[in-house]
């Protein structure tokens, strides 16, 4: 049931955050979600130093007492006041740096979402000990539904950029008092000093190698901040944003149910390998096609839903894609590492894959924000072949098995993509008729295709389908 609810969770949360998304893109102006690209990697930043990796480690825990979940809350919130009090601190220096007065306000006002985040980071870890991803996507969902309701409430009455960053605060504390209204479990006024190290000490790797992952995960929409108007920083923001909702949340609700299946079965390297791979078969299927679909939809969606202003956001949206195609790859490889408890080498691998994407967007800047995406397409694609090595040396899933898991959807996909582009030069009007026409056939092919193939993901996902259809019947 783990895996249906947080597939739910993708669909129902993750789908009305791409609804909502669209919805203000067409009230406010590029610039202002450009603006609001800068902010958010202050708080993805801040939230990786308050979290230190705590979430991991009481998940992956034998066995937790009441006194190391009291230790974990405070430690989190008092690292989470000690990190808004740099914000406030650093607000001026950003807001200098970028030449934008208004951001200095919105990362002070952005910042109280750490101190949020830090009071639902053990009732996380709690719900998925428990295996009870229903809890959290009614509170994903909830939150996301609100917040986005009333951002776009601000937007038509003229609050501009400030309506995206109430969504992103309101939608932080509804999903926090939803989850403690979930759990019913209250932190007693109790500090253990040695169980505070041993979660430190999971920890201290995770979270260096999280913030250096943001800082270059998001370098991409900083540097484009930096040399671009906050126009194309919003562009490029946009289509970003969208692909990161779907390919990097629908696999991080995967991460959140395999991790603690998977963290069981630790000691068993056999069956972990067994279990790991199917996982990773099953969801670079479902990636590839959900990101076929976004990259061939891509343009009659934003003529539908959005103005001429946003166009040049499609081409950045259709090569995104791209990197989504790859997404579970990069995740799944670093969520093995965390199940057997090696958090060095997950900061390790980090560094190797910084040194790839720093090379990479070094080279690229000088052909302009389509040579920047590009090169972040090159450097997912490279940074595929450091991912597989400190999973083969743990439980001998090599790069030539991986290679083997993916080599399949992708194709699928490619070709599905291929299909879409010839139909395109058909001579069939009105155009929007013929996108959807082309989409509907492409996705069509890509099935048919994974199922010639064999590919191992697709003919799980039958297998489910029909458990599911017998079981109906």
């Amino acid at each position: 049931m783990g895996v249906f609810w947080t597939f739910l969770e993708v669909l129902l949360s993750r789908g009305a955050q791409t609804f909502f998304t669209l919805f203000l893109a067409s009230i406010l102006a590029p610039e202002a979600f450009g603006l609001i690209a800068i902010v958010a990697v202050v708080f993805e930043l801040s939230n990786a130093m308050v979290n230190a990796g705590f979430t991991q480690a009481l998940i992956r825990a034998k066995t937790i007492s009441d006194e190391e979940l009291s230790t974990a809350f405070w430690s989190n919130l008092g690292i989470s006041l000690i990190i808004y009090l740099l914000i406030i601190s650093i607000s001026g220096g950003i807001a200098d740096f970028y030449d934008e007065a208004v951001i200095g306000p919105m990362v002070i006002i952005m910042g109280l979402a750490v101190i949020v985040n830090a009071f639902r980071i053990v009732q996380t870890a709690i719900l998925s000990r428990d295996m009870n991803f229903k809890s959290q996507m009614l509170a994903a969902t909830t939150g996301t539904m609100v917040s986005g309701v009333i951002a776009v409430v601000m937007a038509y009455n003229g609050a501009g950029v400030w309506s995206l960053v109430a969504q992103m605060l309101i939608s932080q504390v509804v999903n926090t008092v939803f989850l403690w209204c979930s759990t019913h479990w209250l932190p007693r006024f109790q500090f253990n000093y040695q169980a505070f190290i041993q979660l430190f000490d999971f920890g201290k790797y995770l979270v260096v190698a999280n913030i250096f992952n943001i800082l270059f995960k998001n370098s991409y929409a900083l540097v484009i901040a930096k040399l671009f108007s906050p126009e194309v920083t919003g562009l490029y923001y946009m289509a970003n944003k969208i692909t990161k909702i779907l390919s990097q949340q629908m696999t991080g609700v995967i991460q959140r149910v395999s991790f603690p299946m998977l963290s069981k079965l630790q000691d068993n390297d056999e069956v972990l390998k067994e279990r790991y791979r199917q996982i990773m078969q099953l969801s670079v299927f479902a990636m590839s096609f959900v990101m076929l679909g976004l990259g061939v939809f891509a343009k009659p969606l934003f003529e539908v839903l959005l103005d001429e202003k946003w166009a040049q956001s499609v081409v950045f949206l259709q090569l995104l894609c791209l990197t989504g195609l790859f997404y579970p790859a990069h995740a799944l490889n670093v969520n093995l590492l965390m199940v057997k408890g090696r958090t060095d080498l997950n900061l390790r691998l980090n560094l190797i894959k910084k040194v790839i994407q720093l090379a990479v967007l070094i080279g690229s800047v000088s052909y302009g924000v389509l040579g920047i995406v590009v090169g972040q397409v090159l450097a997912s694609v490279l940074s595929l072949v450091p991912n597989t090595l400190y999973t083969s040396r743990l439980i001998g899933y090599t790069f030539w098995l991986q290679f083997l898991d993916l080599i399949k959807p992708v194709l699928s996909a490619l070709l599905g993509a291929a299909v879409f582009w010839g139909f395109m030069k058909v001579d069939i009007s009105p155009i929007l008729l013929k996108q959807m026409l082309a989409g509907v056939l492409a996705c069509a092919c890509y099935l048919a295709s994974s199922f010639v193939l064999r590919a191992e993901g697709a003919l799980m996902m039958l297998k489910q389908l029909k458990a599911l259809h017998a079981r109906l019947k």
